[in-house]
């Protein structure tokens, strides 16, 4: 069983170098694709212990898998805002939160290592140093699948989606054998490794092939891109592009509160697999929100130009179009406009 896992575990870790030495060379293009590398090689550098588990303590090879080991669960957490939270952008703070997973133990271990004191097991400080990085890895994870998961629905690229689908579900076994069976329940079998070997060698296999025989702008948009779209009716345009629009200008649709991209196949009775290339590839829509705020945007813009409809509050206006929060409706609104709703009917 060990060779088996050993053999997993070596092909898993030429993958991952594999893959970031592949992208290397594109990584001017945007923040996605360099957090991706950076995930790579620290996932790499972690899998140094099972690739070779006799590393000598306080070498150089040891400190590189500590720090990157460390490092991995905020690097996975800034990787799935970054790819798999849609028009979501990065600020200062996301990178000082994730950096906390590192220099906390990495800290500890610094101090143990100058005063040669190691930290009692079982001690206050131990145990605040153990548990507490813990909970904030666990956090961070969970809170990385959450927004994988949340954004997973809405999602347009299909092969982006068989790759979230993909990272939570192997995520969340990882999540359970590393964190709580074997850390915090302490409990060690050697099928474990196996396990995570296949599991790892797995994810890899499918996001390489994803990455490198289909399009690499599947996974990695830039964040906060703006689709390149024009709704309106072509003679060119196939008859099922034209239902689609037709949904929404004639029938609009979109103010519907909740409407879903299978609510829209099953109202123009369209496979939801198809709905969702039709939409990304004939429209170039990559989230089917995006899709809907166009239209409730285009609303909502010749409704705040128009004089008679100048009493109405702009709440109200937003939630007639289908928002569901002011909130939601000021953010697409200053995407699209780039001045809040206020000033836009001011000028107007």
């Amino acid at each position: 069983m060990q060779s088996i896992s050993d053999l997993f575990a070596n092909f898993a870790f030429l993958q991952m170098l594999m893959c970031a030495l592949f992208l290397l060379p594109s990584w001017r293009k945007n923040q996605a694709i360099r957090l991706f590398i950076l995930l790579m090689f620290v996932g790499s550098g972690y899998w140094l212990s099972a690739v070779f588990p006799h590393l000598e303590k306080n070498s150089l090879f040891w400190w590189f898998q500590f720090m990157a080991g460390n490092a991995l669960p905020g690097v996975f957490w800034l990787v799935g805002l970054g790819i798999f939270g849609d028009h979501l952008l990065l600020k200062t703070k996301h990178y000082l939160i994730a950096s906390l997973t590192l220099m906390i133990p990495l800290s500890s271990a610094i101090l143990q290592w100058l005063f040669s004191t190691p930290l009692m097991v079982g001690s206050i400080t131990y145990n605040i140093v153990k548990y507490g990085a813990m909970a904030l890895e666990l956090t961070l994870i969970l809170h990385a699948l959450f927004v994988a998961l949340t954004y997973w629905r809405n999602d347009l690229v299909q092969e982006r989606r068989y790759i979230r689908g993909g990272v939570i579900s192997i995520s969340a076994v990882y999540i359970v054998l590393i964190i709580v069976v074997e850390q915090i329940f302490n409990i060690h079998w050697q099928g474990f490794d196996l396990i995570k070997s296949i599991l790892l060698f797995s994810l890899m296999t499918g996001i390489n092939l994803l990455i490198f025989t289909l399009r690499e702008s599947s996974l990695f948009a830039p964040t906060g891109a703006k689709d390149n779209v024009s709704s309106a009716e072509q003679p060119s345009q196939s008859k099922e592009i034209q239902a689609i629009i037709a949904s929404m200008t004639k029938d609009k649709l979109y103010q519907q509160d909740g409407l879903t991209i299978a609510g829209l196949a099953s109202h123009l009775s369209i496979h939801e697999y198809k709905l969702r290339q039709l939409i990304n590839g004939e429209l170039n829509y990559r989230n089917f929100n995006d899709f809907l705020n166009y239209y409730r945007i285009l609303e909502v813009t010749e409704k705040l130009k128009n004089k008679d409809e100048s009493p109405l509050p702009i709440l109200t206006l937003a939630l007639e179009s289908g928002f569901r929060s002011l909130s939601s409706f000021n953010k697409a609104f200053k995407n699209t406009h780039g001045m809040t709703p206020t000033e836009y009917r001011k000028q107007a």
